[in-house]
């Protein structure tokens, strides 16, 4: 790499940080394309960390990515931003920010905050040739990743069940997709009922940590809601090969593991900062690149 007088600079927020791989996706990008920027890690203290955004706005980096813990600082008790200008409509639902752009492309502008978390999931089954639009999908799990994953499969324009342990949490998280988008169409199901039902779905989410490494023998839903023919995705991507995945592939399903949301999460952030360079480039080609980065 090398750094000149016109070197732009994007980071990741996080803490810890120094484990994270978004470094090695995107530096590989900017190397292909011949980008003059770098992308490094920043690990601010937790109360440091409005500090630290402040310092991006005045240094004016081209863009950031956010982990954990940071992603829900950008929304004050109201629901309006913090530390940013404006909040995509995801990231308003969801309270979750892990991608910071410049409006326009505009830097020391407009500072917008936005989640591709979802869109990751979603990208990652299209990969695996998997049309998510106007299908009939069951999304098991009702915590933060959940709602994120319902936001954007409603926008697709997908007729979604959400599948949870009691029915008033899933109800409430209905209720709010069904209020955010006026075409929606949301229901809810427990655990328990979702048997007798679930061969009606196109495909299956596990947004649920169920089945992650150490318990690896767990699974979210019986093999009897498993039928051939249906798409099975889960988000846990230790192990790759979870317990459901691998009862779903004895059923005849089409399986797509968690792994490729991390590298399609991280391209739509990269699209935010650098549309014009990545107008003529197909996602296959961007997220080999990304891959070989990885050393995947």
């Amino acid at each position: 790499m090398s750094i000149d007088g016109k070197t732009e600079i994007l980071c990741i927020f996080g803490h810890p940080v120094a484990h994270s791989k978004s470094p090695l996706m995107h530096n590989a990008l900017f190397k292909e394309l011949s980008i003059n920027a770098a992308y490094i890690p920043f690990g601010p203290e937790p109360e440091s960390f409005d500090d630290a955004v402040r310092g991006f706005r005045a240094m004016k980096c081209r863009g950031a990515n956010v982990t954990i813990p940071f992603k829900t600082e950008f929304m004050d008790s109201d629901g309006n931003p913090r530390l940013v200008d404006e909040l995509s409509p995801i990231s308003k639902f969801t309270g979750s920010v892990n991608t910071l752009y410049w409006k326009d492309g505009v830097v020391g502008g407009t500072l917008c905050g936005t989640t591709t978390d979802p869109y990751g999931c979603i990208r990652n089954l299209e990969e695996h040739g998997v049309c998510v639009s106007n299908k009939k999908v069951a999304l098991l799990g009702n915590g933060g990743a959940a709602k994120a994953i319902a936001y954007a499969l409603v926008d697709q324009g997908n007729s979604l069940t959400i599948v949870c342990r009691t029915l008033e949490k899933g109800q409430a998280l209905a209720n709010g997709l069904n209020k955010a988008n006026s075409s929606a169409h949301v229901d809810v199901s427990t655990f328990s009922e979702f048997q007798p039902i679930s061969k009606n779905f196109d495909i299956i989410v596990n947004a649920t940590s169920v089945g992650m490494t150490p318990n690896i023998d767990e699974s979210p839903i019986a093999a009897d809601c498993l039928h051939a023919g249906q798409v099975v995705c889960d988000i846990v991507y230790t192990p790759p090969h979870t317990k459901l995945l691998q009862m779903a592939e004895s059923k005849g399903c089409k399986t797509v593991s968690g792994e490729g949301m991390l590298v399609h999460q991280g391209l739509e952030s990269f699209k935010k900062w650098f549309p014009a360079e990545t107008a003529n480039k197909s996602n296959e080609d961007l997220t080999a690149i990304m891959r070989k980065g990885m050393g995947a």
